[in-house]
């Protein structure tokens, strides 16, 4: 289904949604959310941590490394059923690219932040941070 399909009413508060979605950018240390600002892409990384295990049974939760994992593709919505039995339409991340329109290559994992942020601004159509 197409979003030209959906009724007025959801149509339009779809459409709303979906341009104040660069309103949620944000950075920190284990998430990275960009939105362009038509709000039909999403750029999104998760730091993941290895925990560290050694043969005497010690362990550290956080301390084997880290890797970040990559998703960079368009904002889509979908149909959910509410407790009433109606139809409701969300956004969600929909499909995902392997490269963006300029040819910047999206790998699927990097290993560190500085990565994930040269990839950022090399797609080019998401604000900086």
């Amino acid at each position: 289904m197409n979003i030209s399909e959906l009724p007025e009413k959801d149509r339009l508060q779809l459409e709303t949604e979906r341009k104040s979605l660069h309103l949620q950018n944000r950075s920190d240390s284990y998430n990275i959310i960009a939105y362009n600002k038509a709000g039909t892409r999403y750029f999104k990384a998760r730091r993941i941590p290895h925990p560290w295990y050694d043969d005497r049974g010690r362990s550290m939760p956080f301390g084997g490394g880290t890797h970040w994992t990559v998703a960079y593709g368009a904002v889509q919505f979908r149909a959910v059923r509410n407790p009433l039995g109606g139809t409701d339409y969300e956004l969600c991340d929909g499909k995902r690219y392997a490269a963006s329109p300029n040819g910047t290559a999206v790998p699927n994992t990097v290993e560190t932040k500085k990565a994930v942020m040269k990839i950022l601004k090399a797609i080019g159509e998401f604000p900086e941070f």
